[in-house]
């Protein structure tokens, strides 16, 4: 059977290094300014045996929100993790290829720099990916 946390365990290896980047894996972030990477693996469904005893198959979805000062920061750092991460493959052959799912683009976020009042900008990365037991 494979478990959540080894599946997430499993896609989490395949981050890339970001230098210069503060990467938040838990889904939140808890530093005290950006630049952050913050990371989100969900199972979003299960497909059951028509006993339905035990799911024979999962999806789930790995959500990064990456948060910078500026727009050119952020774009660059999401390059690297969608140049990383667009159809990667962990070693484990129950866990499918990561496919890009939403990307929202560039946008000024809520979060505001306290020295400057400027806003942060901030860019979403989502794939989609199942696996099976």
């Amino acid at each position: 059977m494979t478990r959540i946390a080894d599946v997430r365990a499993h896609v989490l290896s395949l981050l890339p290094a970001l230098s210069g980047w503060k990467i938040y894996t838990d889904g939140v972030a808890t530093g005290k300014l950006p630049p952050w990477v913050v990371v989100s693996f969900t199972e979003k469904s299960r497909v059951f045996s028509e006993a339905r005893l035990q799911a024979m198959s999962h999806e789930g979805s790995l959500t990064i929100r990456v948060v910078g000062a500026s727009e050119a920061g952020v774009n660059i750092c999401c390059d690297n993790l969608t140049t990383a991460l667009d159809g990667a493959r962990t070693n484990d052959p129950r866990i499918s290829t990561l496919i890009a799912d939403s990307d929202s683009g560039t946008y000024l976020s809520d979060l505001t720099n306290p020295d400057s009042s400027s806003p942060y900008v901030m860019r979403v990365l989502a794939w989609r990916l199942t696996w099976t037991n």
